[in-house]
């Protein structure tokens, strides 16, 4: 989904919350779910996925667009303890609340 149509859809309401990923390598990818439950990568002009430099840059970014200070907003960050001490991997995720000004 593209980030302008992404900004009209929650401004209608029409997102039910927006993750900031976190992957390993300071890698950030925003990833938009839908009231019907569909999760979409958000994408730049070009198709590519937005890919934000940091915690601030994407909150800058969503700052921005205007119009998202409802929109519930959660870091996403997944959990590899678990794979690292050799227990089996779950793709546990730690998924926090935030809101553009505070928080995370």
């Amino acid at each position: 989904m593209k980030f302008d149509q992404f900004v009209r859809l929650a401004r209608q309401s029409s997102i039910a919350e927006l993750h900031i990923e976190s992957h390993e390598g300071n890698v950030f990818v925003f990833r938009a779910l839908t009231q019907d439950g569909e999760e979409n990568v958000l994408e730049d002009s070009h198709g590519q996925p937005l890919r934000p430099h940091s915690l601030s840059d994407a909150r800058e970014r969503l700052i921005k667009a205007g119009g998202l200070e409802e929109l519930p907003l959660y870091l996403v960050q997944q959990v590899p303890y678990d794979e690292m001490i050799g227990l089996e991997a779950d793709q546990e995720a730690h998924k926090t609340p935030m809101t553009l000004h505070s928080g995370v």
